[in-house]
């Protein structure tokens, strides 16, 4: 069986660029849904970490 890989076309605005991975450990699987916000110009990398909770609120109590 042959792995084909989509040939993707994405045009940029003049001040844009892509971010490229910068070696092999930087390289990510993404799922379809990523793949589509990263051709809207989303990003797939969350802006800040979710605080984990060790308790619940007191307004849950």
């Amino acid at each position: 069986m042959v792995c084909q890989k989509p040939h993707v076309y994405k045009r940029l605005s003049t001040d844009s660029r892509f971010q490229w991975p910068r070696s092999e450990d930087e390289l990510k699987e993404i799922t379809p849904q990523q793949f589509k916000w990263l051709m809207e110009g989303l990003s797939i990398a969350p802006k800040k970490k979710i605080k984990e909770l060790t308790a619940p609120p007191r307004y849950l109590l």
